[in-house]
């Protein structure tokens, strides 16, 4: 992932009420920021959401997808999608 884009990251659940059982997920975060960064931001954003103060974060940037493990089980699943500098999303 490019230093220079914006991410948008798109919970498709995350903790105990974030798109579970009927509830909203949380908005998106768009940030512009490098990939260590991005997943720093996500961890940060994500706590308010999560039971357990200990969790982690993994991201594959190859496909665009991600989840959040805190202890043996998946607290968490989201998207990632690349923006251009004007906000669109970035065909390449």
């Amino acid at each position: 992932m490019s230093n220079d884009l914006t991410h948008r990251v798109t919970f498709d659940r995350i903790g105990r009420h974030g798109g579970r059982n009927g509830s909203p997920a949380p908005d998106p975060v768009v940030r512009a920021l490098s990939g260590d960064q991005l997943v720093d931001s996500i961890a940060l954003y994500a706590r308010r959401f999560l039971a357990s103060p200990s969790f982690e974060v993994v991201l594959d940037p190859n496909s665009g997808k991600g989840f959040i493990l805190a202890g043996m089980r998946t607290a968490g699943t989201f998207t990632v999608e690349t923006l251009s500098a004007k906000g669109g999303a970035d065909r390449g």
